[in-house]
């Protein structure tokens, strides 16, 4: 199985993290017609575009209950809950994306939702129609909480969540997960498939100088 190494950040990463960090106090950023809010130290769809394209290409959800790991700002569970969710959790291990989360929902009158901290799915209980991450493509280590966003440490979170997935995925159930080429994606691949996982769709897109994937898994 093919391992880049050393892992480092995509070239287009330093300046984006450099922008989110210059926020001191919320602020909106139009996502498909929706003015998101964004809090200091949350990932932000203003300089990231892979939250678009995961909202761009949802499954169809209406009346499945659907579930959000590293939800940052809600983004994408905002319009999950808007296509027609049954129930909507969303989960981060970030206190401040949690919150804003919990106030985007409130913004879009999202009476379906529910948002907590949780690290994978540890603090997740019940089964799900459609699972979502849009996981930190880097393999480098993060240096704050907002990097969490986008780094992930010799891909340890990502592995731990291919092996946790099948406990709460409905057998008829969908993940996307959301990655870039611009990562390890033969050693995503293998975990995939040792998990029991089958990829029955990928999409794969540039803009920006930067490359996102999505990979529709089912077992």
């Amino acid at each position: 199985m093919t391992r880049k190494h050393p892992y480092t950040l995509h070239s287009t990463t330093p300046a984006a993290l450099a922008k989110m960090r210059s926020h001191e106090s919320p602020y909106e950023t139009d996502v498909m017609g929706l003015p998101i809010l964004v809090l200091p130290g949350v990932w932000s769809p203003a300089y990231d575009w892979s939250g678009r394209f995961h909202v761009e290409n949802l499954p169809d959800v209406t009346g499945r209950a659907c579930l959000e790991i590293g939800c940052g700002t809600g983004v994408i569970s905002v319009f999950t809950a808007r296509a027609g969710a049954a129930h909507m959790v969303a989960v981060d291990i970030n206190t401040q994306a949690v919150e804003n989360t919990r106030i985007n929902f409130g913004r879009f009158g999202i009476l379906n939702g529910e948002t907590f901290l949780s690290e994978d799915f540890t603090n997740v209980h019940g089964t799900f129609d459609v699972i979502m991450w849009n996981a930190p493509y880097h393999g480098s280590r993060p240096t704050d909480i907002l990097e969490h966003g986008c780094t992930d440490e010799n891909y340890h979170n990502v592995r731990t969540f291919f092996q946790k997935a099948p406990r709460y995925v409905r057998p008829a159930g969908t993940v996307v997960f959301g990655f870039s080429d611009a990562g390890d994606v033969p050693l995503i691949e293998g975990w995939i498939a040792e998990n029991g996982f089958h990829i029955q769709r990928k999409l794969s897109d540039w803009r920006e100088g930067y490359n996102c994937m999505l990979f529709f898994l089912t077992r």
